[in-house]
């Protein structure tokens, strides 16, 4: 495989000086400048979000097999959005990139709009208070990623659909879903094992010196295709019928819905790394890695339940414009008290290091996704609040201060963010390293 460009070799102007991120509009804006100064491109819209918004394209030639990338699969990690401009100024430059690895490629700026519209933080230095407080995730129902056709859900949003005609007129043999996550090391996340795929993934890893990440809230128990890269269970395992329910809640993957023999990835890259955690001591008497994962569970457990009340005591008073962010708080409670009680199970049994700062790291962030999305919801309360005498005001007072501490907690342990040329180097040597390599 011809030597990728390091993380040195990207243009993340200006972004990178600010350490932020641009907004889809920014993204279309410079894809667009690309196709009119690179006649061989083509720029089209594919379509229109739920609220309006274009989903754009931009196809750049340079050979027989197809590589599709997709930025903004969840609104909340916006690597991906500088990561298809990298991409993109990166596969125009004149030095015959493109047709070493023989790859026509199609970049989506941002595949959900509406839901990148919702984190302003984003467009701000990267800074974690701001993050969590200007937060937004939708529910798995209204996530493009996870509303793929499956048995018993036939829900798909519109971005879902163009996505889905997107692969089906392309088949792209190797598609690309550019995540990040919030801190540790990188992990990916295929559709099928491909053991020199997930070697070359490791070791581009290592070239832009992020650590690996062994385990990943959302893939703990999934089967591994070695260190760091996670297969994709099946449909059947994932989208389930909870008792009592009509349906599942959520569809399939992106991943489920490639072509036969098409590879796809998913890089997960961290803004942040590890944070600084306790461990245990060999002293008698100190608590092990179970004891100290049983500890994190009930601490998630204990700030959901306040949560919870909080926002069933707020959801009376506000107006239905606060759905957006009360639906979404809901969602991610769902999600926290699903995690405490897996992780309470857990520590009956060994918990590895690893284990134990995946929960470490959703019991401190989940809560505070959930704090950020509810003190949002009750800013869309009018004021004078005597007008409304059962909202007290301790459904704004009582969260803001509970973020205030759970904040102060998290930044006592986290480190400076790594650099933007680092978290974009690294998913873009993802895309170029498995179109090199190929299904």
């Amino acid at each position: 495989m011809r030597a990728l460009p390091g993380p040195e070799g990207i243009d993340l102007a200006p972004w990178a000086a600010r350490h932020a991120f641009p907004s889809p509009g920014d993204v279309d804006d410079e894809l667009a400048r690309i196709a009119a100064t690179h006649p061989r491109c083509r720029l089209e819209r594919l379509g229109l979000s739920r609220g309006g918004r274009p989903v754009t394209m931009l196809t750049v030639p340079g050979g027989p097999r197809h590589v599709v990338v997709v930025g903004g699969p969840h609104p909340n990690e916006p690597a991906g959005h500088l990561t298809v401009l990298a991409l993109a100024r990166l596969l125009t430059r004149g030095d015959n990139l493109t047709s070493g690895i023989g790859c026509t490629w199609h970049l989506v700026g941002c595949i959900d709009p509406d839901g990148a519209a919702l984190n302003p933080w984003t467009g701000m230095p990267l800074d974690l208070t701001a993050y969590h407080r200007h937060f937004y995730r939708p529910p798995l129902a209204a996530q493009p990623e996870w509303t793929f056709p499956a048995p018993g859900f036939s829900r798909p949003l519109p971005e879902t659909t163009i996505l889905h005609e997107l692969l089906t007129a392309v088949r792209p043999e190797v598609y690309v879903d550019l995540h990040n996550a919030d801190f540790g090391g990188a992990f990916f996340v295929v559709n099928r094992p491909h053991p020199a795929l997930s070697g070359a993934l490791r070791d581009a890893a290592a070239r832009h010196r992020i650590p690996l990440g062994h385990e990943g809230i959302d893939t703990i128990g999934w089967a591994k295709d070695g260190p760091a890269v996670h297969v994709m269970p099946p449909v059947g395992e994932l989208v389930i019928t909870p008792p009592g329910a009509d349906g599942p809640s959520h569809g399939a993957s992106s991943l489920h819905h490639l072509p036969p023999g098409a590879i796809g990835v998913m890089p997960e890259v961290p803004l942040w790394p590890a944070r600084t955690l306790p461990a245990p001591s060999t002293a008698p008497g100190t608590p092990g890695y179970p004891e100290l994962m049983r500890r994190t569970a009930a601490l998630l457990h204990e700030r959901c339940h306040l949560l919870e009340e909080l926002l069933d005591r707020a959801l009376p008073h506000l107006p239905g414009d606060a759905a957006v962010f009360t639906d979404a708080a809901a969602d991610t409670l769902k999600a926290a008290a699903s995690c405490a009680e897996l992780w309470r199970t857990m520590a009956a049994g060994p918990v590895t290091r690893d284990q134990y700062a995946a929960a470490a790291d959703g019991a401190a962030c989940l809560p505070l996704r959930a704090a950020g999305m509810l003190l949002r919801a009750t800013a869309t309360v009018p004021v004078p609040l005597n007008s409304r005498p059962a909202f007290t005001g301790a459904e704004r007072t009582v969260p803001a201060e509970a973020f205030e501490s759970w904040d102060k907690d998290l930044r006592a342990t986290a480190p400076a963010p790594y650099p933007l040329h680092a978290v974009v180097g690294l998913q873009t040597a993802t895309a170029l390293t498995a179109a090199a390599i190929g299904p």
